[in-house]
């Protein structure tokens, strides 16, 4: 898959979010963003690790009046992770994985912890 068609299933697969939540994205101007690689710092904060996505940013329930961000609050989801993990053709298991992915990074966002996202089953 091109990177073009793998944002578009991204982009499919946030269509399939509940409205309620993506208007808080939209509202609270949480941005989607699509990378091609896994930065080498996500690399060296999980060795080892497969990392589909990340959320970076301050969670909305730690949010404060004064709190300062030197980056803005966003959702990255990683092409080369899946295409590791799933090879290079679009399928049902890397569509149902990108969902599960922004549901574990939005879940971040709202405030849950990894074990406690991780328990939901995402």
């Amino acid at each position: 898959m091109n990177f073009e068609e793998f944002e578009q299933v991204v982009n499919e697969a946030l269509k399939e979010i509940p409205e309620k939540y993506r208007k808080i994205l939209r509202d609270e101007r949480i941005e989607v963003i699509c990378r091609e690689y896994v930065p080498m710092g996500v690399r060296q904060e999980f060795p080892g690790r497969t990392v589909f996505g990340l959320f970076a940013g301050i969670p909305k329930n730690k949010k404060r009046t004064f709190s300062v961000q030197t980056q803005p609050t966003r959702i990255e989801i990683y092409k080369e992770s899946f295409e590791r993990v799933f090879g290079r053709q679009i399928n049902n298991m890397i569509k149902e994985q990108i969902y599960k992915t922004l549901i574990h990074e939005i879940a971040h966002y709202f405030g849950f912890n990894e074990e406690e996202v991780r328990e939901k089953g995402y």
